[in-house]
């Protein structure tokens, strides 16, 4: 934090006072209403400001006050002429000044935007129910932070023998992915033309892993254990209930719109900052949501590899400059798409991924205000759905290191789900939603008609979990979902620009 220093201006009546330096720390709370919680992990930057100071009897002229250098007129004048360069030093870094003009575009907008925020600490929470039955509460302090940051996170929320399950389940599915590389690359082997291949941002991405089957029949999923009845869906509720007024929240559901897991590896490709579109959050624009990102491998901030996050993002003024940009859910036709034609030819923005070449100015701003969580395995990320996030690329020294010690390749893996109230709209017509492909007629209709109406392609978690629909999920997963995701995918390829990736 940049150091403030206060000077106090008294007339003649008034006593003179010492300045004195002191830190820059802004509250977070009204004074006197700071709480902090009792299981806070990491530096805590919370602390109680001393505004006392020591003050002088000696009686002095108001003008003397002003003098850095001594009470002299020289003197008098130096402080003075100080003081209109501190105020025109100022006035040009704001781009009050008319000389400003030779700034670039990109530095005249990023100073549009005005000062950076200030941004809290990085604070991880600490929670250890003792079943799943327990009914956690969030404390006022951390509902607080979600709705000023749009992020908190909490460590202890699952316990060992549920993270051993997910951890052997999700390591099932990184080998599926080795195998399948494997594969790829004898067979280009035979058809190699000199061209380098194009990064890939994860080495795996497996949506719908709710959908997978369990080792035993008579059991749920690692997956389904977590995502639908950890304190994790619970949590998320109540998260979304704090951004709703009580009229809304009444009777409301609570579903899983989307769930992904991911893993990252080595290659250095990722996309820039931006939030989900339809494709990863299948929700129209006027539905919140709070995705929770469950860290499955310890990831130390110095290895990258991790999550960032442009904290305040989703309230901060400039965000539908970069919804427009990236062409976000936000313009999302009325109707939706026809065809793929449709999408390549009328999609607005730059993508999803590159507000860095569409807004340079917003990237830096995001830069500024990111947070990055020192995260332990276990740990979940609960945050906005309209936050600003990106994935944080591995560091050069700790892939390094692996190389030298002949270590397999670095893989940090995260099992990400997209919850939103039972009211969401799927997006209609033409795309990539698996339930609208199987069914078009669920296109338009809200994640709890689609369930009452069709199959549980997006299942209740919250007040409670539906057996039935724990029921319809196998059949889909059997019957539906594997054809509706081939063509998903086919449909993908035939919607993705032909440019080349930005790295």
């Amino acid at each position: 934090m940049a150091e403030t220093t206060h000077m106090n201006v008294r007339n003649e009546e008034m006593e003179a006072v010492e300045e004195e330096e002191e830190d820059s720390w802004i509250p977070l709370t009204p004074p006197g209403q700071q709480k902090f919680a009792s299981h806070s992990i990491g530096e805590n930057h919370n602390r109680p400001v001393d505004d006392s100071k020591s003050v002088s009897t000696t009686k002095t002229s108001w003008y003397h006050g002003l003098a850095l250098f001594g009470d002299s007129s020289v003197a008098l004048a130096m402080s003075g002429l100080l003081l209109l360069v501190a105020l025109a030093t100022s006035a040009f870094l704001e781009g009050n000044l008319p000389f400003t003009e030779n700034l670039s575009p990109e530095e005249i907008a990023y100073r549009a935007l005005g000062p950076t925020p200030i941004i809290a600490s990085s604070t991880i929470y600490e929670m250890f129910p003792t079943s799943t039955q327990q009914l956690l509460t969030l404390s006022e302090e951390m509902i607080l932070a979600f709705e000023r940051d749009g992020v908190i996170a909490i460590r202890g929320l699952l316990d060992a023998n549920t993270l051993d399950a997910l951890d052997r389940a999700s390591m099932r599915l990184v080998e599926e992915q080795k195998q399948k590389n494997q594969a790829k690359t004898q067979e280009k082997a035979k058809i190699f033309n000199g061209r380098k291949s194009q990064g890939s941002q994860f080495y795996t991405v497996r949506q719908n892993a709710i959908f997978l089957p369990s080792d035993n029949e008579n059991t749920t999923s690692p997956f389904v254990e977590v995502a639908m009845m950890s304190a994790i869906p619970k949590l998320a509720a109540s998260l979304l209930q704090s951004q709703q007024s009580p009229e809304t929240c009444t009777n409301e559901t609570v579903r899983i719109l989307r769930d992904i897991f991911l893993a990252k590896d080595e290659d250095q490709y990722i996309c820039g900052w931006h939030v989900d579109d339809i494709g990863f959050w299948p929700a129209l624009a006027d539905a919140p949501g709070v995705n929770a990102w469950i860290a499955l491998d310890n990831m130390p901030i110095e290895n990258g590899g991790g999550f960032a996050l442009a904290v305040g993002s989703h309230k901060a003024p400039w965000r539908y400059d970069a919804y427009e940009l990236t062409g976000s859910t936000h313009s999302f036709p009325e109707g939706g798409f026809t065809s793929s034609k449709d999408i390549l030819h009328n999609r607005p923005g730059n993508g999803t991924c590159n507000i860095k070449d569409a807004a340079p100015h917003l990237q830096r701003r995001m830069e500024e205000t990111k947070r990055i969580y020192d995260i332990k395995r276990g740990d979940v990320i609960f945050h906005d759905r309209w936050l600003f996030h990106r994935t944080v690329p591995f560091q050069r020294d700790p892939v390094s290191d692996r190389i030298v010690n002949n270590d397999e390749p670095l893989v940090f893996r995260r099992y990400s789900v997209r919850y939103g109230p039972g009211s969401s709209i799927i997006p209609p017509g033409y795309g990539t939603e698996p339930s609208v492909i199987s069914l078009a007629e669920n296109g338009g209709k809200s994640a709890d008609n689609v369930a009452r109406d069709d199959a549980a392609w997006y299942p209740k978690v919250f007040p409670s979990v539906d057996v039935a629909e724990l029921h319809s999920m196998k059949v889909l997963a059997m019957e539906r979902l594997p054809a509706a995701m081939e063509k998903s995918e086919d449909r993908k390829r035939r919607i993705r620009p032909r440019r080349t990736r930005q790295h």
